[in-house]
Parts: structure tokens; C-alpha cells; sequence
């Protein structure tokens, strides 16, 4: 009997002991979802503290309440923990950061009737508060929101490799939450190009076309795709439909999971004639529409995404993927030689690309094309069955001295006229440009000199072409290099020869290497001369340390007597048709913007304002009466100076009429003036100026200065290109 007394008291202890547990976890749980507040995605610590900071610390990060250690317990947290704090943003720390703003002419909102103060605030409401934020604190708009594709991230390097929108490359992260976000589109908050936090992330397919499968695996792809290595997890029925390895396909994800992947086999292969932003054409498959996401690849060396400019013209070193009939990718898959060049051979006559008449004449027969009768789209091509006689083109009105092209020569007729393009190897085109750039009788070295500038110049447009809507690299004029005005000759023949395959280059690419005339002697490295008196005094005298102190247009004037007002804004007008960033109009603010020109009257002041390496005029102000305009660059200042009409004067007293022009802009300028009504206006104005080109490189009458005072071809180029070096195109091609 006692037994069992003892034994109920023992059960009735056990029984009270579980019911007081009982009774704890109930009222811990209560506790839990009285504190958890509403559902929904919340908002990170983390990120709030980086937007506060991006905002430049004009609010404090709130400190809040830290968990208890029983808090802790009953959110699952480790009980030996006294201390936490939780990482989301609470309720709490949100009426902190609104106190903060107490006097301030706005206010957050107020959410106090959904949450509690130890309660996690929810994103979607956290980033509307922000906006709020935004608009009265950030008044330099510096923080922009922007909707991204998440290729990778590089978590050592905290780094995110992004597609879509404003933002497609490398660029440097904050929030964690990028991390965890791979392979989705989001929309992100951005300041100077540093990805801050993600404001969403968006439930809809991402959709990547024309992306190159590296390796398959699986259940997994290794893609290469705008400079990218990226890795997909597949899922779903894409698990049985994978791409074959090395080929092109177009992706599409959901929730950071590849769920399509789909193959793009179709090739076409051939020379490419021409490339344009909508189309390109194939020797002998036709043209072909290029899609939105059209790509281009690299596959030797090192595997890279290539803009369309890489494209070759004229090399058949590109596979072309098809879908539904347009080219959705390019596979360069070899190297080839730059020893081609295609020449657009323009209407100079007309000033313009396109002829109404060409005339060939090949092996004694003469053929006449004309636009009327050639179907837009119809290519004739043109050559020799002798690998060393020429073909006879006969254009309107042309002025060329030499109209014999080696090579083949292609007629393609277009919309608005017949194209015309000879192409031959880089080697014998030098034969036809040196001529026409350099005259035969200067000395042997500075024509060598000539030739390897020449050589560099058109390689780069080979590898970069300048023309490839209309199936080019170059044309025949002075916008590239002049071609066959001259003819050929065997002094500028031995040259080629003699330097032949030898490009100037820097870093072991072909150097940015441009040539003009004739120098005036400035040093471009002399800061000095970019102070208007300085320049001045430089440019009003002869100095005997310059080589091309004898040549004529070593020094000249420049002197228009009548002033044309309406010559000068139909100047003006022209140069902003071409270049409307570089011509500007002063507004009531005082800045200056691109606008047309259409404001006249009197000139009341020239000026140059502003100039550059060797005092080149960089900036010119023009007054008129309703206007002010700024004319930038060397070119458009010319340009905007040149009457046609009136001569230059060089130093041998002899005289040249510039009809586009002004020699250079290496000058000084002085104004006449009358007054009137008005008060005063320009009437007329003189250059004081010296050399002859845009001043940039190698000065060919320096050139042959140094060449008869014995230098070689190589200190010649290593006296206007320092830094430079002379290498074989054959070596750079096995770099």
C-alpha cells in the first residue's frame, strides 16, 4: 500500500513536470508567432545598411534590441548564445530611422497597425520607404534602379557577371543575396556601377539565345557567353533534350535552373563580302538576315566573344549558324593572315560611294554596267586570267592618275547605286598608296619609313574593317590612305619590297600610327604651349633645331579679308550635320548643347579657347549677334575657317587656295573689326600659322629631312613613334 502511494506521488510529479513544459512551449510559441508579423519576404540587415550608407550617411543605421538568449532559444537559435541580433530589419529599427527624420519636410510611412517593434519588416515595404528616401536625399540621382540577368558571381573577388539592360559585364556587388541568385533576372539598386541589393527578383523565363556550349555533362552545361564562363544546373525535360558539346544553343531558365536548352546546327560557310547591322553576304550563299541576339565567336587562342567590326572581310575563316533562315551566330574557328585588303574605290566626282556608270575593260574586253540595268542585290566580279595583268576602271569624271588595278575588282549593285571594290593582296596595294602619299623622289629610307606606316595603318582596318556595309576595309581617298592617284613607281615599289611584311607596333598589336605633311615644329610634350602667349610666340618664329625649318609650309599666313557670315554657319550647319556632339550652341544657362544651327546675324568674336598637345586649337568660340557656338576639334575648326576662296601664303611667298581646309591647326589668329550700331563685328580675319595635316604622328617632309641627313628607317619611325617597334606580321602571328 505504501508502494503504491509512492508511486502515484512519482507519477502525479512527472505528469505536473510535463504539463509545466507543456505550458512553456505553448506560451514560447505563442511568443514566436506574436514576433514573426507578416508574412512575406523580409527585408536583410545587410542590404538596408548598404542603402542607408550609399546614401552617403545621412541617416544612422538603427541599432534596435538585441535577442534574449530565450528569444533565442524559441526561434531555434543555439541556447549558449546570451546575445544575438536578428539579421533581418525590424519594425523597431524602422521607427528608429523615422525619428531620425523628425523636422524633415517628409515622412516614411507609418506601418504600425500591420507590425510589431520586434517584428521583421517586410522588402516590399522596406523599398517603398526608400523611394521616399531617394527622392529627398539622393538629389544627384546617383542610386538608380535597373533590371539585370545574374550570369555568375566570383564570391572571392566580389564580383557579378551580369546580361541584360544598362549593365552587361564585370561589375562589383555588396548584398550576399547575389550570390544565392545565380542565373536569374532581378531588379537591383546601382551606384557607380557597384551593384547594391536586389530589390526583386523576377518570376518570369530568362531567355539567352546563340550561347556556345563548352562542355555537357548530366546534369549540367558549361556555356560561354559575353566574355563569361557560366555553369547550369538542368532540370526537367531539358535533361533529355541536351545540346552536343562545342555547338550553338539557346538557353532558357527559371528560378536559376536550365529548363530548355535548345540546339542550333545549321551552318553556312564561305567568304563574308559584306557585313552590315541588319544583313550580312556570303560568297556564293547569298545574303543572309542577322537575328537581335546574333553572336560571335573566337574558338582559337583564347575563347572570346567578338564585337561584329572582328568579323574579317574577305576570309573565309567563319562558320555561320542558321535559325529559321538567319544568322543567329559566327564561329571563327582559324587565324587567317591579314595579307588582303578590299578597297572601296568612290565616286569622287560626286562625293559620294555609289556610281550611276563604271566601265571595265579585262583581258581587251570592255564591259559597261550601269545602275539602270543591274538588279539591286546583283554582284559582278571582275579579274585578270594572268595573275600580272590589270583591270582597266574607267569612272565618272575621276581625276585618278592611274586607273590599271590589280586584283579582282567587284560591282555590287545597291539601292542607291553601283559599289565598287578591288581587292588584292596588302602588299601590292602599298605599291598604289605609297606613290600617292609620299613623293617617289625623297630619299630611300623615308619612303621605306612611309611604307611601314602604311603597311601598319591598313593592317588595322584589315583586322577592324572601316567599310563593312559596303563589303570594305578602306577607301581610295584621303579618309583612309590615298590609292592610286599617283601611279606607281619603282622607287616607292622598292620600298614596299624592301620593308616587306614590317608593321610599327605597340604592345604587340599594330600601332595607332597616323602620318601627316609637315610639322611646324611644336614639341607636343611642351605644356607651355597650350598658353595662348606662349604658342603665340612660338608659331611667329623660326627655330633652327626644326628639320623642316626650309620646307614651305614650315610657316604660312592666312588672311581673309571679307568675312562671309553665311559661309561661316553654312560651315557650321555642315559640321553639325556630321558631327553634332562636337558643334555646340550656348544656352541661357550659360552650358553649352548640341542644337541646330540656326541662330545668324554678325560675328562679333572669334576665340580660341582651349588647345592641346603642341598648342594645337582644340576649341573655338564663335559670338554672333542672337548666338554663341563652340566648335571642337582640330578638324572642324579647319573646317569652319576655310572660305575656299581665299589663299594661304607660305613662307616661300608662294600661294595655295585651300578650297576645304586651313593647312593646319597650329595657328594664331587675329580678328578686324569695325563698330557699329551694334557695337563691334568681325570683318576679316589672318592665320598665323605652320605645318601642313593634323600634326599626329610621323611628319613625312620630317621624314625626309632625317632621311637626307642619313637616318635609317628605323630611326626615322622611332623619332615620331617612341615606344613603338618594328616587328614581322609573320611573328605577331605566331605571338
Amino acid at each position: 500500500m505504501r508502494y503504491d502511494m509512492r508511486r502515484l506521488a512519482k507519477l502525479s510529479l512527472i505528469f505536473l513536470g510535463l504539463l509545466f513544459l507543456l505550458l512553456l512551449l505553448l506560451g514560447r510559441r505563442e511568443k514566436q508567432e506574436s514576433t514573426s508579423g507578416p508574412e512575406g519576404e523580409k527585408i536583410a540587415a545587410e542590404d538596408v545598411g548598404i542603402l542607408l550608407d550609399a546614401l552617403g550617411g545621412q541617416l544612422i543605421f538603427p541599432q534596435g534590441e538585441k535577442e534574449s538568449a530565450e528569444d533565442a532559444a524559441v526561434t531555434g537559435d543555439d541556447s549558449d548564445v546570451v546575445t544575438v541580433r536578428s539579421p533581418y530589419f525590424t519594425y523597431g529599427q524602422y521607427e528608429e530611422l523615422r525619428a531620425q527624420l523628425a523636422g524633415a519636410d517628409f515622412v516614411l510611412p507609418d506601418f504600425s497597425d500591420r507590425y510589431e517593434p520586434a517584428h521583421a519588416l517586410l522588402k516590399e515595404d522596406w523599398y517603398k520607404a526608400f523611394r521616399i528616401l531617394l527622392a529627398h536625399l539622393d538629389q544627384e540621382s546617383s542610386i538608380w534602379e535597373t533590371t539585370i540577368f545574374l550570369l555568375k558571381v566570383d564570391e572571392k573577388m566580389k564580383e557579378a557577371y551580369t546580361e541584360t539592360g544598362a549593365m552587361q559585364g564585370a561589375f562589383s556587388y555588396c548584398s550576399g543575396a547575389f550570390a544565392e541568385n545565380v542565373l536569374q533576372e532581378m531588379k537591383v539598386y546601382v551606384k557607380n556601377d557597384v551593384l547594391l541589393t536586389i530589390v526583386e527578383v523576377l518570376p518570369e523565363d530568362h531567355y539567352l539565345g546563340s550561347v556556345w556550349v563548352m562542355e555537357v555533362t548530366e546534369n549540367r552545361l558549361d556555356c560561354f557567353y559575353r566574355q563569361v564562363v557560366f555553369s547550369a544546373e538542368v532540370s526537367g525535360e531539358a535533361v533529355s533534350k541536351l545540346p552536343q558539346r562545342e555547338q550553338i544553343a539557346d538557353l532558357t531558365f527559371r528560378d536559376g535552373i536550365l529548363v530548355q536548352a535548345k540546339e542550333q546546327r545549321e551552318k553556312v560557310h564561305g567568304r563574308l563580302l559584306r557585313l552590315s547591322e541588319t544583313e550580312l553576304e556570303i560568297e556564293g550563299e547569298g545574303v543572309f538576315e542577322l537575328t537581335e541576339d546574333a553572336a560571335f565567336y573566337r574558338l582559337y587562342g583564347n575563347l572570346a566573344t567578338l564585337n561584329r567590326g572582328d568579323l574579317r572581310m574577305g576570309c573565309a575563316d567563319t562558320d555561320f549558324v542558321l535559325r529559321k533562315g538567319k544568322v543567329c551566330a559566327g564561329l571563327v574557328s582559324e587565324r587567317e593572315e591579314a595579307d588582303r585588303i578590299r578597297v572601296l574605290l568612290k565616286n569622287t566626282a560626286a562625293g559620294s560611294s555609289f556610281h550611276e556608270t563604271v566601265t571595265l575593260t579585262v583581258d581587251g574586253e570592255k564591259t559597261v554596267l550601269r545602275k539602270k540595268d543591274m538588279k539591286v542585290g546583283e554582284r559582278r566580279t571582275f579579274q585578270s586570267e594572268n595573275l600580272t595583268d590589270k583591270v582597266l576602271v574607267e569612272l565618272e569624271n575621276s581625276n585618278r592618275e592611274d586607273p590599271f588595278y590589280r586584283g579582282s575588282v567587284e560591282c555590287l549593285r545597291m539601292e542607291e547605286g553601283i559599289v565598287v571594290v578591288n581587292e588584292l593582296p596588302l602588299e601590292e596595294y602599298l605599291y598604289g598608296v605609297v606613290p600617292s602619299e609620299m613623293p617617289a623622289s625623297y630619299p630611300a629610307e623615308a619612303l621605306k619609313a612611309q611604307a611601314v606606316c602604311a603597311r601598319t595603318y591598313a593592317c588595322r582596318y584589315i583586322l577592324h574593317a572601316g567599310l563593312a556595309a559596303l563589303g570594305a576595309h578602306v577607301d581610295d581617298t584621303t579618309s583612309y590612305q590615298v590609292y592610286h592617284n599617283i601611279a606607281e613607281n619603282a622607287n616607292t615599289t622598292t620600298a614596299v619590297k624592301e620593308t616587306d611584311g614590317l608593321l610599327l607596333t605597340y604592345q604587340g598589336e599594330p600601332a595607332e600610327n597616323y602620318y601627316y605633311s609637315t610639322s611646324c615644329g611644336a614639341d607636343p610634350a611642351d605644356e607651355s604651349l597650350r598658353e595662348e602667349d606662349a604658342f603665340r610666340a612660338f608659331i611667329e618664329t623660326s627655330h633652327e633645331e626644326d628639320v623642316e625649318r626650309e620646307e614651305p609650309w614650315y610657316r604660312w599666313t592666312y588672311q581673309v579679308e571679307k568675312l562671309d557670315e553665311k559661309q561661316i554657319y553654312k560651315r557650321l550647319q555642315e559640321r553639325y550635320r556630321a558631327v553634332p556632339a562636337q558643334i555646340l550652341t550656348r544656352t541661357k544657362g550659360g552650358n553649352y548643347a548640341s542644337e541646330p544651327i540656326e541662330k545668324t546675324g554678325q560675328v562679333r568674336s572669334f576665340a580660341i579657347t582651349e588647345r592641346g598637345d603642341g598648342g594645337i586649337a582644340q576649341t573655338l568660340v564663335i559670338e554672333t549677334e542672337q548666338a554663341v557656338y563652340q566648335v571642337l576639334s582640330e578638324y572642324n575648326i579647319r573646317y569652319v575657317l576655310c572660305d575656299g576662296e581665299s589663299a594661304v601664303i607660305r613662307q616661300d611667298g608662294s600661294k595655295s587656295v585651300q578650297r576645304t581646309l586651313v593647312p593646319s591647326a597650329f595657328f594664331v589668329m587675329d580678328t578686324d573689326a569695325k563698330t557699329g550700331k551694334g557695337g563691334e563685328t568681325v570683318v576679316g580675319y589672318t592665320l598665323t600659322g605652320g605645318g601642313f595635316g593634323h600634326g599626329k604622328g610621323m611628319a613625312q617632309n620630317g621624314a625626309k629631312a632625317l632621311g637626307k641627313q642619313g637616318a635609317s628607317c628605323e630611326q626615322i619611325l622611332a623619332a615620331y613613334y617612341p615606344g613603338c617597334t618594328v616587328r614581322s606580321a609573320a611573328d605577331i602571328n605566331q605571338d
